[in-house]
């Protein structure tokens, strides 16, 4: 197979969505840390999942298979089985998540990190069993154990990572060797994959990726674009203190002083 037909453009492509995915969804993350009711959190924590394994994971590996090709003949993609990867994608790493909480327990780390792990493992697993040719493909159960155990590795510092720190500079170089280790994860799984042409054998069923190119790009964008607007409208509470409300000079001793309700309908 080769890897690269059109060019490392696309290699660089692929990065950058991952980067991108991640720096959206570790954003997305601290804020949900920072939401005042569990209905906000877990709209915060789902943005985070659909940046982080959505765009982040599925997309970027879909835009390196773009350059995928085999020696003879065409390669088409099961739709079926892309789709179910890209939910598995956002499901286990709002799973992970949200198994981590807000607490720093090694249990609950460990259990989110298998969820999340062993998920993107799959995921990937799943993207690569829908490749058609013009014969047979094999995977090599080796790769793929290669992939999903560096898949674990992202998860748990992922999930560590966003356990501990809100520093925005951190986030960002947490995207960075993110973005660096989805793609070091997906050519580990592709090396071992094998393709056997048959010329007797009927041109493959299936879809070209280039059909469903554009839809699926403005999706990713689109899913990108949401949350990066609510980030910027929402309101920063991890510089800014809840004020307190002082007694005032004539109030009675003793007596507590009214509390004020002050509504705040932004997450």
């Amino acid at each position: 197979m080769h890897y690269f037909s059109m060019g490392y453009w696309v290699l660089g492509l692929a990065v950058g969505l991952s980067f991108a995915g991640a720096v959206v969804g570790l954003a997305c993350v601290r804020q949900s840390t920072m939401s005042v009711t569990a209905r906000f959190r877990l709209v915060w924590l789902t943005a985070a999942a659909a940046s982080l394994g959505g765009v982040g994971t599925w997309l970027a590996v879909y835009v390196t298979m773009l350059g995928v090709e085999v020696p003879v003949g065409t390669i088409r993609y099961d739709v079926a089985r892309m789709v179910l990867a890209a939910v598995l994608a956002v499901a286990s790493v709002l799973a992970g998540l949200l198994i981590v909480g807000r607490t720093t327990d090694p249990a609950r780390l460990a259990g989110g990190t298998a969820a999340m792990g062993l998920g993107l493992g799959l995921m990937h697993y799943l993207g690569m069993d829908a490749i058609r040719v013009q014969g047979a493909v094999t995977a090599n159960w080796v790769s793929a154990a290669g992939a999903t155990a560096l898949a674990v590795a992202i998860s748990a510092g992922v999930l560590w990572t966003v356990s501990r720190f809100r520093s925005l500079p951190v986030l960002t170089g947490v995207a960075l060797v993110f973005a660096a280790a989805v793609t070091g994860l997906h050519y580990i799984g592709l090396a071992g994959i094998r393709v056997e042409i048959d010329p007797a054998v009927l041109a493959p069923a299936g879809e070209d990726l280039f059909s469903l190119f554009v839809p699926v790009f403005a999706v990713g964008t689109l899913s990108l674009a949401i949350p990066i607007t609510a980030i910027l409208v929402a309101p920063d509470r991890s510089r800014s203190p809840r004020p307190t409300v002082t007694a005032p000079a004539d109030t009675p001793a003793g007596r507590p002083a009214p509390r004020r309700r002050t509504l705040d309908p932004v997450g």
